[in-house]
């Protein structure tokens, strides 16, 4: 049996492929060698009338594993991890036992470090609300009392609840920050929006070594600010520069740069992640951190201009936006966008790496619009008859679709020429033999899955990952303030996002699949047969074909 590992410094996906099909399989255990202590996976779903006490959890010797490729929430940053994995065979599920000859070897161990490339370190949060895991946490049953809890534990710093669900992203921010202070560093921020409790005082405590730009959000009339309350508390403690160009455009940047004792440009902190409660703990969001002083000087000017324009976008802007900028942070290949830019250039140099893919696009997706977005160029390519069978996963935050332009996303067209699997984000509204009922978001937020990231090829030779604040859109490319990086040659940097992305994507593939099914043909459990394997070793079906692609084994 071959089993492949790939991990985001967090999370981690163990992908394997048996030699055919076992007979008597009722699924596979999971074996867990961590930090040199040998441990048994457990699982949280079991057989169909099987009778489950709220919240339990079995060995998957017990529970096995009905599918090849499983996440292991249960890792944490820094772990040394090895895994192995055990068909458990037998009459019935009553009577099962490990099959040592059809089992794979243990895999070599890796250690998790977000540190995939030398200079650049991916972290992402733990924020997606329609999980068990947080339903069980809080406590509590029903929407509105999960909503008040969850809103009372994201708002107090120190609570052990938000810092898991701010996670690594959360952690390693917030470490940067109070270094940044203890060192004496200027540091230089253009955020979209700020409202963070946490975030607000690590920056008021830097004094005038912050210096700040901030937007207005995204609001109706002009004037209005959705930082208001942020901005009165750091006025006068920082440097501060107000850019209140929403409604006309956002100001959609969240980045920071951090300087060297020297106050010269030096790292750089971009992504997806607005400087908020939510951004923080309830979206679905990435951050990357890059050491790199002529990286971070590009960043230092555009803060620059960003200031001067004050709440303007001047032609003098738009012009240099629209010239990318070109960067090696060995051995990865870096593009640098801000924007808005003249005649889309930004969008157009990213659809010539999407339409140059061969093996697989996986993307996230805030609110990219419907019409002249890089998802309409993904489906596109899904389309062509020379893309192959390209493998293509994907979580979007809401259907995109209009009824002047329409977006197919879930027509069975889709799956004609490319392995074309799309999701929205859903929650388990109603409890099950194994789940609780679940929150989908917070009443007043608008975003569950909030990262805006596309990774091209990640197992091949040439991987390509896009990522940054922009909303992959017309837009994001020709009225807001955005940056955009596009990442060459990093394979670690590429495995790292495919795996959060696929995270976000098993999260909510079953229960987006379960609000389209009819009641009483919605899953109940684990099958206690063997049979099971047959619809995923179909020779050339797309669920074989993904079993090949997370194993290594996908072919251009």
């Amino acid at each position: 049996m071959l089993v492949k590992i790939h991990h985001n410094g967090d999370d981690v996906l163990i992908a394997w492929k048996p030699d055919g099909f076992i007979a008597g399989c009722r699924g596979f255990a999971l074996l867990r060698r961590r930090n040199g202590i040998e441990e048994v996976v457990s699982t949280w779903v079991g057989f169909e009338g099987d009778q489950a006490v709220d919240g339990e959890r079995r060995a998957s010797t017990n529970w096995p594993i009905q599918k090849y490729q499983w996440t292991d929430y249960m890792a944490d940053p820094g772990d040394r991890l090895a895994y192995r994995v055990l068909p458990m065979v037998g009459p019935d599920k009553a009577n099962l036992r490990p099959d040592p000859g059809s089992a794979g070897d243990w895999t070599d161990e890796v250690t998790l470090s977000p540190e995939e490339s030398p200079g650049i370190e991916a972290v992402f949060n733990r924020g997606i609300v329609a999980a068990q895991w947080v339903s069980r946490r809080l406590g509590v049953t029903g929407h509105d009392l999960q909503n008040a809890k969850l809103e009372t534990v994201i708002r107090t710093s120190g609570d052990p609840l938000r810092d898991y669900l701010a996670g690594p992203l959360g952690a390693r921010l917030f470490t940067l920050l109070e270094s940044a202070a203890q060192d004496h560093r200027e540091v230089y921020a253009a955020l979209y929006e700020l409202d963070d409790p946490q975030l607000i005082a690590a920056l008021a405590r830097m004094g005038e070594r912050a210096h700040v730009v901030l937007a207005n959000g995204s609001v109706k009339n002009q004037g209005d600010d959705q930082n208001a309350d942020a901005r009165a508390t750091l006025r006068g403690q920082v440097e501060l520069h107000d850019r209140m160009c929403s409604p006309r455009a956002l100001g959609h940047n969240k980045f920071l740069i951090i300087c060297d004792h020297d106050a010269r440009p030096r790292w750089v902190w971009t992504g997806s992640q607005n400087w908020t409660m939510t951004g923080l703990c309830t979206q679905a969001n990435n951050s990357l951190l890059i050491d790199d002083p002529a990286l971070a000087e590009q960043y230092r000017q555009q803060w620059e201009r960003l200031k001067d324009a004050g709440d303007d976008t001047p032609e003098t802007l738009r012009a240099a936006n629209s010239a990318p900028r070109d960067l090696t942070v060995d051995p990865a290949h870096l593009r640098l966008w801000f924007t808005p830019t003249r005649d889309r250039v930004d969008l157009e140099d990213a659809r010539t790496a999407i339409t140059g893919a061969r093996t697989a696009i996986l993307f996230l997706m805030f609110n990219p619009g419907p019409k002249d977005t890089l998802l309409n160029t993904i489906l596109d390519v899904a389309h062509t008859a020379h893309s192959g069978r390209l493998y293509i996963r994907g979580v979007l935050n809401q259907d995109p679709s209009t009824t002047a332009n329409p977006v197919h996303l879930f027509d069975q067209d889709n799956t004609e020429r490319a392995d074309f699997d799309v999701v929205l984000p859903a929650a388990v509204d109603a409890p099950t033999a194994f789940f609780r009922e679940e929150l989908k978001k917070l009443d007043r937020a608008f975003a569950m899955v909030h990262s805006k990231v596309i990774v091209i090829d990640p197992f091949g030779p040439n991987p390509v990952l896009l990522t940054g604040s922009h909303n992959l859109g017309p837009k994001a490319s020709g009225t807001n303030d955005e940056n955009l990086l596009v990442i060459r040659d990093t394979p670690g940097l590429a495995d790292a996002y495919a795996t959060n992305i696929m995270s976000v994507y098993n999260q909510y593939r079953w229960r987006f699949r379960r609000h389209l099914q009819p009641v009483d043909k919605r899953w109940k459990g684990l099958v206690d047969s063997d049979s099971w394997q047959n619809w995923h070793l179909k020779p050339d079906s797309p669920q074989y074909r993904e079993i090949d692609f997370w194993v290594g084994h996908a072919t251009p």
